[in-house]
Order: structure tokens, then sequence, then C-alpha cells
């Protein structure tokens, strides 16, 4: 049977839950991506890894895998086409020191910052996400921007998993040049198929009277300690390294 996102957000294991799980993955998240050191990627997609694991098991695999098709393509760009000093060369194809910094740097960033926002997706609903954003006094049209971008999002994710099932049962991955226009494929489907699914939940959103304005949903705290934990890591590597 398929689930969807919405029945494995309200079915995973929370060790950090509430209006703190939220400010915890987002504020880390920017710590991440500005903290430029390696070892703190790592760090950050280790910890969260294992979080992520533990709240949805397999989906973790199944919410990461898409991203990481396109990460990977990105990086060999450039890893290619980075000018520097040439350390190998495959026929008329150079890779730089330079460049093999680059994309190691790219890389370990991008899926540190995967590992940050699949937690939050695998344990985070909507509703709870209003609340949080709610709390923080921000305005009504930025709360309500960010959660149909976060919607659209979990959309683009079911449509993913819809087309990637639909590829493999059609042997779409059975070698490398399949794999390749599959992909291609799948990412244009992806496209138009998000499009669609987002005007039927204009749609339904208007037919329900929605009006801008949501209920807030209250969630209990908890896990205080271990996000605190996290953080003072990534803080402490960050500050020696």
């Amino acid at each position: 049977m398929h689930e969807t996102v919405e029945h494995i957000q309200l079915n995973s294991k929370k060790i950090i839950d509430g209006d703190i799980k939220v400010y915890f993955c987002l504020i880390l998240l920017l710590f991440v991506v500005i903290s430029g050191e390696i070892g703190v990627y790592v760090l950050a997609f280790a910890s969260f890894s294992c979080l992520s694991f533990y709240a949805a098991g397999r989906y973790y695999i199944k919410i990461i895998k898409i991203p990481i098709y396109f990460l990977v393509s990105g990086v060999i760009v450039i890893l290619f086409f980075i000018p520097g000093k040439t350390v190998y060369q495959l026929y008329f194809l150079k890779i730089s020191g330079e460049g093999v910094n680059i994309a190691l740097n790219t890389a370990l960033r991008a899926l540190a910052s995967l590992s940050i926002m699949s937690f939050m997706i695998l344990t985070t609903t909507i509703p709870e996400m209003f609340s949080a954003f709610k709390k923080l006094k921000l305005p009504n049209f930025a709360v309500e921007m960010s959660l149909l971008v976060y919607r659209v999002i979990q959309i683009l994710l079911d449509e993913a998993a819809r087309l990637e099932r639909s590829a493999s049962s059609r042997l779409g991955y059975a070698s490398r040049k399949v794999f390749v226009n599959t992909t291609a494929l799948l990412s244009y489907s992806l496209f138009l198929k998000s499009l669609k699914r987002s005007e039927k939940l204009d749609r339904a959103m208007d037919a329900r009277c929605y009006s801008g304005v949501m209920p807030i949903l209250d969630v209990k705290n908890t896990g205080i300690y271990y996000a605190l934990a996290i953080a003072v890591l990534l803080v402490a590597l960050w500050w020696f390294l």
C-alpha cells in the first residue's frame, strides 16, 4: 500500500518534537550552510541521518534518494569544469585540485542540508509547522507562503515516489544509458505533475473556504536535551576546527 508523506509524519518516532523541533532544524540548517567546515557537514549529516532513520526507517532513503541524483550530476560538472592544476586526466576531461575541493565541499554541504530538511519533513506536519511560525509573530502572509511552499515540497516528493516506482517496474534503471534517460524523463514529468497537483491543492483549499487563517496546533516540546547536545557538538566542532 502506498503511504503518503502525511501518513509517514503522523507515524514517525519523534525524539525531538514540538515547536522546538522546527526552530532547531532551521537554525542548524543556517549554521551548517554558513559554517564552511567539512567536519561540521559530516557530523550534521551523520546526526540527522540517525534521527531520520530512527523516526521513519527506510522512508528516509526514499526521501533523500531523488535529490541525490541531481546532486551527483551537479558535482560531476563542478569536478570536471573548475580550472586549476590538473591532478587527473581522462581523455580530454581534466580534474583539478581546486575542482576536487569545491566538489567535495559542495557535496557534503548539500548532504548535510538535505539530511536536516529530510528530518524536518519526515517528522513535521503542516499544522505543526504553522504553529511554530505563528508563535514567532511573523506576518500572516509570510507564514502562509512558507506553508504553501512546504506543502508543495511534500507533493513533489509524493509524485517523485510514484514516478520512480513506475519507472522501476518498467526496467527504467536497467543500465547506465537507460538510467540517464529515465532520470531526464522523470524530472520533466515531475515538473508537470507537480504543477497539476498544486492546482488541485488550490481548488481543494478554496472548496473548504480557506481564507489564509489556520488554527494553531499546540504540541508539547520534547527532546530538548537531545537538540541541545547536537547543537553544542556542531558548534564545538566548528569552533575548534
